[in-house]
Order: structure tokens, then sequence, then C-alpha cells
């Protein structure tokens, strides 16, 4: 009973949020379902992009509450600055908790099937990839950029964003860093509390660790 107050709650901003931010032949089928506790800043028309056929709910955001989330004290927060985009590929659910903030200039692109559990928070300043079916859990941070400018003593400056590249059926567990730089091959675990802030060339693999190396080989995974 819960769950559907909370989306009957959500029709007005849905509604709106569809009709504010997509093209009309999109948002007449309602792609995007937004829960009506979703903070919104800094959205702008043309900000989102959907690359598949749209159907009622394709997306849906704000709505997971994972066991490990207080959902009482967190808000969704979806937040893409002027000339930022986040595109997704087809159906993808963000967590209740879950943070998608897209900077100016950047680039945030979700492949099919993707999934934030809840408290996790992307942070695109340049670009960040992810691939089909991949899933990320609580208390995560993606982040392609440090954040802060830091010059040489001639004034240059030595630590710009780099772009992050997550494949194919990839898992991320939870209390995990995925940092500027970080390449995650198809079929590859992150294991809890794992830092990953480097390309890796090899997928079908479990890392884990600060900072991540490979630490067994695998031939799959279910979630």
């Amino acid at each position: 009973m819960a769950q559907l107050t909370k989306i009957v709650c959500s029709i007005p901003k849905t509604i709106w949020f569809n009709f504010r931010y997509l093209p009309f032949c999109q948002a007449i089928k309602l792609p995007v379902w937004i829960a009506a506790n979703v903070r919104i800043k800094r959205l702008h028309r043309d900000c989102i992009m959907i690359n598949s056929r749209c159907k009622l709910g394709l997306i849906r955001i704000g709505f997971h509450e994972a066991d490990a989330i207080d959902v009482h004290g967190q808000h969704t927060l979806l937040s893409i600055e002027k000339r930022g985009k986040l595109i997704f590929q087809d159906d993808a659910h963000i967590g209740h908790g879950a943070i998608i903030n897209v900077k100016s200039e950047g680039k945030l692109s979700l492949g099919r099937n993707f999934a934030i559990s809840g408290t996790t928070s992307i942070i695109c300043s340049k670009s960040i990839t992810f691939g089909d079916d991949v899933q990320l859990s609580w208390n995560s941070m993606i982040m392609d950029s440090d954040a802060h400018r830091i010059y040489s003593t001639d004034g240059k400056w030595i630590n710009p964003p780099t772009e992050i590249t997550v494949g194919n059926s990839v898992w991320i567990a939870a209390n995990t860093s995925i940092m500027k730089g970080a390449v995650i091959k198809d079929n590859t675990v992150v294991a809890s509390n794992s830092l990953v802030n480097k390309a890796f060339s090899e997928g079908n693999c479990i890392l884990a660790g600060q900072p991540a190396k490979v630490v067994k080989q695998i031939g799959g995974f279910a979630i």
C-alpha cells in the first residue's frame, strides 16, 4: 500500500517532468516516472536524451528503497548543469537517495538495464559511460574529476577530468569508489570497499582492494 501511495503521489511531478524536459513525442508516453520527493536542480530543456523506444515507466527515479538505507533521511537528487547531458540508452532505475550530478559540458551515458540501489553518487564533469546490465550498490562514488583544480608552479592545470568507462554486465558493490581514468571491462565484479582509479584491460574477473587489483577470474555472476 505504501508503494502504491508513493506512485500515485508521483503522478503530477511525473507529468510535469516529462513535458518540461523531453520532446513532446516522447513526453506523451511518460517514459520517466519520478518520485514526488526527488529534488531537481539546474535542469534545462534538452538535457535528457532517451535513445530507445519510449514506453510508460521506462525510467524510474527515486522509487527503489534498499534495505541498508534510511529512506526518511535521504533524498534523490538530479542535477544537470547547462550544456550537460544525461543519456539513457534504454530502461533504468535510480534508487531512493542516489545523486546524479552532471556538470557543464559533462556527458553521462547509462546503458540498458542500468540500476542504482540508492545512496550512490555519480558526479560527471567530462564523460562517464556505463554499458548494459550494470548495477551499483549503496554508498558508492563514481567521479571523473578531482572536484578542485590543482596548478603547477608555472600556473598550468595539472589534474583535468578524465573519462570513466564501465563495460557490460558489471556489478559494483557497496562503499566503492570509481575515480577518474577508471576502465572496467565486461563481466566484472568490483568488491565492497574497493578503489578503482586506473584502466583495467581484462574482464571476467573480480576487482578488490585499495587500490583495486584483479583477485580472481570468473565465468560470470548473477544479481
